[in-house]
């Protein structure tokens, strides 16, 4: 075979071995390396732009020989090779396809060019005599754009349970999120050894990998006339060798991709030279890299021993070729410019909150009698998130909105936190008795080198929510782990050695149950509450969700619950927006509108925080209202704004704020709620109310005593009261010190 290049204006015949044009031992078509050497060449040296300018022409700048030009004279030896780029030039093709079926064999073979071009372009003449093993070496990097439903790009990327022995010595494009890095290491890539006894020195390059040096037995520095040198001979001269930045990491499997019921799986990385340190545990990535099956140390196993051969079981890794990562919500979303285009015109539209609040969680039923309206419309609030602040001196002030959702059971507090999962562009579900302090935060892990470092669900959900179901059955401990990633959003770590600081910018969804798995109307929410106060202060909102029993609500609950089981209620299901429109939508405002408070509205907030503070010294409330609190409803309107894509928090929305502020932590922080609950009472409960109150009058005089259960007994069986009236009625009485608590369960009235 002979091939025809020209290159430089000079013709080149390139000649090879005859049998090369036919199929390989592995039935594709091997092109020389010559071949592809001097192809991969030409395309760095000539591939451009495609931008045409004026009259037609092309202009455009040579992308990969100023890439390389610019990266050497930073002092950076490596170049950015897109794998897009080389399957659209015609010289690239041939590279591409014997970089996807042999790219162990491949990337060595490019970086040598390189070396050679840095030698014609970048160095000049002062290295013109140089041999190519003396100058530096160049890494290559590659990359390809890649889309994650596999609409655009010429490589989808793998699933890491796909990785099967098929795909061995194949070039791979895996996603991930990182769950371990180990600390770099310095392998040296080229081994310089002397013979101790002749003095002849030796050279050897050690492959990319994990692969040991092989050291030669004998010497052969000595003419055949001298006395031979003994065996292995060689001592290593550290000194001279050339090392390399060495790192492990370790990719688990995006938690969106693992089937239900299975165990994540996960792989070990090896990265080097540039690629090192580039990401921390909890980074999303997209790497491309050879998949290698190997000995840890090749040869270890073989030399020396009877009845030592290779182990046949090989340890797999992926060597990584290019790495991509992806911070955030950009990690699992790509946006179309048709879309973005929909979605700026989306955000003029004046009823857009309202379409947000129907398109959240449209399958759960709501009511006037209920909060599930106002939880909507939270989880809408958090699921956008307000503006996170950098003060000049360094102090970060959250953005993020934490939600604590108390009540009943079969209030459908789970179902919230199923479907923000779904809808969060990153979401990471635990259950409170499910995890430890150090499933949440971040465990130490003890390994053959020592300890490593892996983080937790909220490492992990950097970026996006945590939804925690369950969280009074927590233990008390594992609480208290959670506080500073609650406010500071980071995790400080001093364990064994290590100390170090975590980011954890996400949001928490919670769900808890009252202390006595229900809620009681007539004893104050304290007591109810098995939470400390140091953890409620955290939370934006409280809501307490409570099973209200009422039958016009019970009758459209059920029927709507009946349809939906039928398959009937289609509409219910899907809202104006669809799940995956929803978490676009999301995705783009977050990343492209960072609101600020407007002076009216800042106004406005001063005055209705002082009053809300004057309120609450009074009443002495269960959440303490404090400076968060007021931080709280800052970012509860900057989100109301972000929805809108607007960049000034108005008066609506701080007027907004304030109003679901009030239905909420308000709400909940009322010690007394019978007393200030009336509000919710129809108007002949409140009549039945005053009659109940009446009779007990009548019944205990002014100073007189009487047993709380016949007082009771009496009302409903001789006036006719409701029991819960009767109740409800003494509570309030009790509440407003006209009736006293004495001993043995009896009552005595105000003299």
């Amino acid at each position: 075979m002979a091939s025809l290049f020209q290159e430089d204006g000079a013709i080149r015949i390139i000649e090879g071995p005859e049998q090369s044009d036919g199929p390989s031992a592995d039935g594709g078509f091997r092109v020389e390396p010559n071949v592809i050497a001097n192809k991969f060449k030409k395309f760095v040296r000539e591939y451009a732009y495609n931008t045409a300018g004026a009259g037609g022409i092309n202009v455009g700048t040579l992308k990969y020989r100023e890439q390389l030009q610019q990266n050497c004279s930073r002092g950076e030896y490596y170049l950015v090779v897109n794998l897009n780029d080389l399957n659209t030039h015609e010289d690239g093709e041939v590279l591409a396809h014997a970089l996807q079926d042999r790219p162990t064999e491949m990337v060595p073979l490019c970086e040598r060019v390189l070396k050679e071009l840095y030698k014609e372009l970048v160095a000049g003449d002062e290295v013109e005599d140089l041999a190519v093993e003396k100058l530096p070496f160049i890494q290559l990097v590659l990359t390809c754009d890649v889309d994650l439903e596999g609409s655009f790009g010429t490589m989808k990327p793998m699933m890491i349970r796909d990785l099967t022995s098929s795909e061995v010595e194949k070039l791979v494009v895996v996603q991930g999120i990182v769950i371990s890095v180990k600390k770099a290491k310095h392998k040296a890539r080229k081994v310089v050894m002397k013979c101790s006894n002749c003095e002849n020195m030796k050279e050897i390059t050690v492959p990319d990998g994990y692969s040991a040096a092989h050291i030669p037995s004998g010497c052969d520095g000595r003419p055949a006339l001298l006395e031979k040198c003994p065996p292995n001979p060689w001592v290593i001269q550290d000194e001279l060798c050339e090392f390399v930045d060495d790192q492990t990491l370790k990719l688990q499997e995006l938690p969106e991709h693992v089937p239900v019921g299975e165990m994540p799986r996960s792989f070990d990385l090896h990265v080097h030279n540039h690629l090192v340190d580039k990401c921390v545990p909890g980074t999303r990535l997209t790497t491309i890299g050879a998949f290698c099956a190997t000995e840890r140390a090749a040869g270890s196993s073989m030399a020396g021993g009877r009845g030592k051969g290779t182990e046949t079981v090989k340890y797999s890794y992926i060597k990584v070729i290019g790495l991509d990562v992806a911070q955030g919500g950009k990690a699992a979303l790509d946006i179309s410019p048709e879309e973005e285009e929909r979605f700026a015109q989306l955000a003029k539209d004046p009823e857009i909150r309202e379409k947000i609040y129907q398109s959240i969680a449209p399958s759960i039923c709501a009511s006037k009698k209920d909060v599930i309206d106002e939880v909507k419309k939270a989880l809408a609030c958090l699921l956008f998130g307000g503006s996170r602040k950098y003060l000049p001196d360094g102090t970060r002030m959250r953005g993020d909105i934490n939600i604590l959702l108390m009540g009943d059971p079969g209030t459908a507090k789970s179902q919230f936190l199923k479907f923000a999962e779904k809808a969060a562009p990153i979401a990471v579900y635990t259950s409170g008795k499910g995890s430890s302090a150090a499933g949440l935060t971040a465990a130490i892990v003890r390994d053959r080198d020592g300890f490593s470092l892996e983080g937790g669900a909220m490492v992990l959900a950097d970026g996006g929510i945590v939804c925690i179901d369950e969280f009074d059955k927590m233990d008390v401990k594992d609480r208290v782990a959670i506080h500073e990633a609650m406010e500071q959003q980071t995790i400080s770590i001093a364990k064994a050695g290590i100390t170090t600081m975590l980011n954890t910018r996400c949001s928490v969804v919670a769900a808890a149950n009252p202390r006595f798995g229900t809620y009681d109307d007539l004893t104050n929410t304290a007591d109810q509450m098995d939470f400390e106060t140091t953890i409620l202060s955290r939370f934006d909102m409280v809501f307490l969700v409570k099973d209200v029993r009422d039958p016009d609500r019970d009758y459209n609950l059920c029927k709507h619950m009946v349809s939906l089981h039928a398959g009937e209620a289609v509409e219910t299901r899907e809202g104006p927006l669809s799940v995956q429109e929803l978490r676009k939508y999301l995705s783009y405002c977050r990343n492209r509108c960072d609101p600020r408070i407007t002076p009216d509205a800042a106004e406005m907030l001063k005055n209705h925080y002082v009053s809300i503070r004057q309120a609450m010294k009074q009443e002495k409330a269960t959440i303490p209202i404090t400076v968060r609190q007021l931080e709280a409803i800052i970012r509860m309107s900057e989100s109301l704004a972000k929805m809108e894509m607007r960049d000034d928090v108005g008066v609506g929305h701080v007027e907004e704020a304030l109003r679901l502020f009030t239905v909420s932590t308000l709400d909940s922080a009322n010690k007394d709620r019978a007393t200030v609950g009336l509000e919710t009472l129809s108007e002949e409960e409140k009549e039945e109310l005053q009659k109940a109150e009446e009779q007990i009058r009548r019944l205990v005089p002014r100073g007189g005593r009487k047993n709380k259960f016949q007082l009771e007994s009496m009302l409903v069986q001789t006036a006719g009261i409701e029991e819960r009236m009767a109740r409800r009625a003494i509570h309030i009485m009790l509440m407003r010190n006209e009736l006293q608590e004495r001993a043995n369960s009896t009552l005595q009235r105000d003299a």
